[in-house]
């Protein structure tokens, strides 16, 4: 490879360390439902790796939605948070990664569209809390996924360059936003997000989280 020296992991959250999007996908329907509204399949392929208040803004154009995007996300939590206990299950190989990676003195981040009150929640069901040196969530950025800012605001926190950040993804939103930043982006796709087009911006698309550290052993060129 000619990029610089990778100093640092940068990790999605939602589909990639955390299988959210059930009880995520659940939730939608069950506000739109009050509105008898569905969501369709091409809406719920443009809404992965969204912030929620970019969601609530795309369906509130779509359907004509008689609320704020305010309104809108306040339901759609109230819904959320309620159904969430017992719905949160790490993905594989989630926790063993981001060890093995902390161990290899690699600097790791957090770069989500989630929104912090949700991120303490998975972040201490996965047992990861304090794992990560940066934790950047969607509140914190003016403009969410695919824009930059989250992985720039990540690599900023860090103090490293986005060069020298891998940035590990599952979802094709994401992948457009690592690379918009300047990073070398993994895809690790699951269930959800594997038939979605745009996977292949990435690096490399992996199997799993488990295939992480060989794909740093075999780019040699980590510290």
């Amino acid at each position: 490879m000619t990029r610089s020296v990778i100093r640092a992991v940068v990790f999605d959250l939602d589909g990639l360390l955390v299988d959210s999007e059930p009880v995520q996908i659940a939730s939608w329907e069950a506000f739109l439902a009050r509105y008898d509204q569905q969501l369709s399949p091409d809406l719920l392929q443009r809404m992965f790796g969204l912030r929620v208040w970019d969601s609530a803004r795309l369906l509130i154009d779509e359907m004509a939605l008689p609320l704020t995007v305010d309104e809108v996300v306040a339901e759609r939590d109230a819904i959320f948070f309620e159904r969430l206990p017992g719905h949160l299950h790490p993905m594989p190989g989630a926790a063993a990664t981001v060890r093995a990676l902390a161990e290899r003195s690699l600097r790791l981040a957090l770069a989500t569209s989630g929104h912090r009150r949700y991120v303490d929640i998975v972040l201490r069901e996965l047992g990861l809390e304090g794992m990560f040196e940066a934790e950047v969530t969607g509140e914190m950025v003016r403009n969410g996924k695919p824009a930059p800012d989250t992985y720039l605001a990540a690599a900023g926190t860090l103090g490293v360059a986005p060069s020298s950040c891998v940035a590990l993804e599952d979802a094709p939103i994401g992948i457009a936003s690592a690379k918009a930043a300047g990073m070398i982006c993994l895809a690790i796709p699951n269930e959800m997000t594997r038939h979605l087009t745009g996977l292949d911006r990435a690096e490399a698309i992996l199997g799993g989280l488990d295939d992480v550290l060989p794909w740093l052993a075999r780019a040699a060129n980590t510290p």
